[in-house]
């Protein structure tokens, strides 16, 4: 197996330090970072800080960041949430959200405080603005999303309805979707799917699937969203009006939540094995046209990486697909001859292929790609 194998060590000592400057790492060979896309992951350090580290293809260089210190983010992070290019990390009732392309933070110290009779279902938030469903009684019977916009200070209340305990839900381009599953009775199925438009801050309603039950979504290429359920088959929805474009049938094998990526008709995700299947998760690419799923088996790849280094403990710890450059990123942590904890940021190709190997002392965590 041919790949390019180059080396980015950043010293302990700059990871450790709490200077608010940024710290350059050195510069990579033009042709391993021409070849990756520009990303940025988080790491909570053992030393008390939130570190990120930054690659800037057009620079060809990392470098890494203290954002305890630089943007004052508490390092006790219980919790973060992708959204496109933003990290919201939670901590208690504080919350940061910060712009990994622009470095932009915005923040609130009690983003969050329940009613006497409110019940927090889930919070997950955009660029700006957190997201908040919850019940407004303890019969379950009334959900609502309460909208914060950080940089007002706003606070709206969107109705939805009678639904109860919902799946966590995803946003994207001013959607939020999610879902519930229930038993009505012994073996009687019901399903409700909810969107709601967070631009004009409404509910488009609530579709009833009844003898079914949603085994996951995801957003496609054309405003609109692939809702997938347990008899084997699909229904794709407009995200603007809520109305069903199509159905198909489905052998999807694995849950989705949403985050995957839909892109020329396929679906690139993380595929998990249950229990008692022992393998890692791995990289997977299904076609909703075909029907057949590609199962990208990287893990020769990365023991043979770990033998000839003298690594030990590797263990993955972010897979992510890069549209730009049709690969895959795989974070993973190990430990080194010396008895040292570091990390890497590995590229595959579709045929799994090790193509570019970054290390850096730390191990990524929320890498997000800023494509």
């Amino acid at each position: 197996m041919r790949y390019f194998l180059y080396t980015l060590v950043l010293s302990a000592v700059m990871l450790c330090s709490c200077s608010d400057t940024d710290d350059t790492a050195m510069i990579l060979p033009e042709e391993a970072t021409n070849s990756l896309p520009d990303f940025s992951f988080l790491n909570f350090s053992t030393q008390g800080a939130v570190l990120q580290y930054q690659f800037d293809v057009s620079t060809q260089t990392g470098i890494i960041s203290n954002l305890t210190v630089s943007n004052g983010i508490s390092p006790f992070i219980q919790r973060v949430h992708e959204s496109g290019d933003v990290a919201g990390m939670y901590s208690g009732n504080e919350v940061w959200l910060k712009n990994l392309r622009t470095d932009r933070v915005v923040s609130a110290m009690n983003f969050f405080s329940e009613g006497e009779n409110e019940i927090r279902n889930w919070t997950i938030n955009s660029e700006t603005t957190v997201f908040s469903g919850l019940h407004d009684s303890s019969n379950f019977d009334n959900f609502t999303v309460r909208v914060i916009d950080l940089d007002t200070n706003i606070v709206t209340t969107i109705p939805v309805g009678d639904i109860g305990q919902t799946v966590e839900a995803v946003y994207q381009d001013d959607h939020l979707v999610f879902y519930e599953n229930r038993e009505i009775d012994a073996g009687n199925l019901q399903s409700k799917l909810v969107f709601v438009n967070t631009n004009i801050m409404e509910s488009l309603g609530i579709q009833l699937f009844e003898n079914r039950s949603i085994n996951g979504f995801v957003f496609g290429e054309s405003n609109d969203v692939f809702v997938f359920f347990n008899n084997a088959t699909y229904t794709r929805f407009d995200l603007a009006s809520f109305a069903a474009l199509d159905t198909g049938n489905s052998s999807l094998p694995v849950q989705l939540n949403g985050s995957e990526i839909v892109f020329d008709s396929k679906i690139y995700y993380v595929r998990a094995f249950p229990e008692p299947t022992v393998l890692d998760p791995l990289p997977a690419i299904y076609d909703i046209t075909t029907q057949e799923e590609t199962v990208i088996d990287v893990t020769p790849a990365l023991e043979m990486l770990a033998s000839e280094n003298e690594w030990t403990n590797l263990t993955r710890t972010t897979i992510d697909y890069s549209v730009v450059t049709n690969s895959w990123l795989i974070g993973y942590s190990y430990t080194d001859a010396t008895g040292t904890a570091k990390g890497g940021v590995a590229k595959f190709s579709n045929e799994a292929e090790l193509l570019v190997n970054l290390e850096v002392t730390d191990h990524p965590w929320n890498l997000v790609l800023l494509e």
